[in-house]
């Protein structure tokens, strides 16, 4: 494998929106058993090449073996889920309506059928998971869009690893060509060019809000624009009440900075804000919080580029809001290391400071002490949107919590009872979304069963025979 992979030309970019364009009809067309056999084949193909996959992504990202294992064992049973959705035909939620004997309509049919090529732009923080083999790729393969995925320039050699693998499974499974491709760029100008292709359907992305936003502008300027759907930044807040601190404060302090620090604190659910009301006379979950930090592990970041913006966000904080702990005087022999740090500040304060409230990607966090309920409501209505939200809270304090629900519900895609937010479970019922800035569109999951979605619009069809709806 080649240690340099160089940017994409724009006549490549072309002829590879086009390859995938004219091999959309006859691709989305396929008997859906056809496209099931090509996501097994892709499982087939990782599984057996699984060695080589986690030395190359492990070289790249430092995320560290046995974590790569786990993600690599995600992805491949989230193939399956789709391979399944593929050939169940589930995906087109085919719905049928007979008017009889009326001389105006005679019968309807209405069935999802795809967009058209789509673009994937993976996170650096999953290269196995949310990247070349990831949901948005295999979802959209198999409702019948062909993918193009745009390398993450952080993971290159796993990136096309991956595609390499794709492309050998598309071979076997006589997938027409163009059906996936995977395009190389360091330059934000070949991700551009990438969106506003023609030829471009629908964009799929993962990462920064600010990366993100800027794709969503340049995606609504196009001559015709498309679905643009972005997962971003997310505070992700957790509130605790008064009875659940009194009752359990060692747990509750465990168990948030175990979920800051989880994986270098480089999740997209990890929480970013914590609100509790606090007497002014007792101070013990912050002790345990300081207590808690000084203890944890010092895990090495990604790689550079994402140690550096950590450090610049911890740096933006500390000249605004004082630090209440940190593991930094620990000793280690991490490259790039994540030190964990909390930050505290009055709900006064953090209303008065919106700047504060964006999403620090490592192991950082806010604890905002409240005085009273109305400024722990205060703090929650200032809330912006979240992948999610968790609340912590005693059977006693239900009056309180059913006034704190609602709010919170209004702000995310995910809310949890008495539990902390990092990791998602594809399934069903899972949800991972939620109002702007979290993502593009709160009603779509970029993880789960329903994540293919995003890639299918519905079409009606009037007067045709039953036997012709399908064509």
């Amino acid at each position: 494998m080649p240690a340099y992979f160089p940017d994409a030309t724009e006549e490549e970019i072309d002829e590879c929106l086009r390859k995938a364009d004219n091999c959309f009809n006859f691709f989305r067309k396929l008997e859906g058993k056809r496209r099931a056999e090509f996501l097994f084949q892709i499982a087939q193909e990782l599984e057996s090449e699984s060695k080589k996959i986690l030395a190359v992504s492990e070289e790249e990202t430092l995320l560290g073996n046995p974590r790569l294992q786990v993600e690599l064992a995600r992805t491949i049973a989230e193939i399956g889920i789709f391979a399944n959705v593929a050939n169940s035909g589930e995906w087109l939620q085919t719905s049928l309506q007979d008017f009889g004997k009326s001389p105006f309509i005679t019968k309807l049919s209405k069935q999802n059928i795809p967009l058209g090529p789509v673009l994937v732009i993976g996170a650096c923080n999953f290269p196995l998971a949310i990247s070349v083999v990831g949901t948005d790729t295999v979802s959209a393969l198999a409702v019948g869009c062909p993918v193009v995925v745009k390398a993450h320039p952080d993971h290159p050699k796993t990136c096309q690893l991956l595609a390499d693998l794709v492309d050998k499974a598309a071979e076997k499974s006589g997938m027409p060509v163009g059906t996936f491709q995977l395009v190389h760029g360091k330059n934000y100008q070949i991700t551009e060019k990438l969106v506003l292709h023609s030829k471009t359907a629908c964009v799929a992305f993962t990462g920064s809000f600010l990366g993100g936003s800027t794709l969503s502008q340049i995606t609504s300027q196009r001559e015709y624009p498309i679905p643009f759907h972005a997962e971003m930044g997310s505070l992700n807040p957790v509130v605790f009440l008064p009875k659940a601190v009194s009752n359990n404060p060692t747990q509750l302090a465990h168990g948030y900075v175990q979920a800051v620090n989880l994986f270098a604190g480089q999740m997209c659910t990890k929480p970013g804000a914590l609100f509790f009301i606090n007497s002014e006379k007792d101070n013990t979950l912050t002790q345990l919080i300081k207590e808690t930090v000084r203890a944890q592990e010092i895990l090495p970041m990604l790689n550079e580029n994402v140690y550096q913006n950590y450090e610049k966000s911890v740096r933006f904080l500390r000249d605004t809001v004082p630090l209440l702990a940190t593991n930094e005087q620990n000793s280690h022999e991490s490259k790039n290391p994540a030190f964990c740090r909390i930050f505290q500040i009055s709900a006064e304060e953090y209303i008065e400071k919106p700047e504060i409230r964006a999403e620090a990607f490592g192991p950082a966090s806010l604890v905002i002490q409240c005085k009273n309920e109305n400024e722990l409501f205060s703090c929650i209505d200032s809330l912006e949107g979240s992948l999610t939200a968790s609340l912590h809270c005693e059977r006693k304090e239900d009056f309180l919590s059913r006034k704190i629900i609602p709010k919170l519900e209004s702000v995310t895609g995910r809310l949890l009872w008495n539990e902390f937010p990092p990791g998602v479970s594809p399934g069903p019922a899972t949800h991972h979304g939620g109002p702007w800035p979290a993502t593009t569109d709160s009603r779509y999951t970029s993880i789960g069963k329903e994540a293919y979605k995003r890639f299918v619009r519905p079409l009606c069809k009037q007067g045709f025979p039953e036997n012709k709806f399908q064509l």
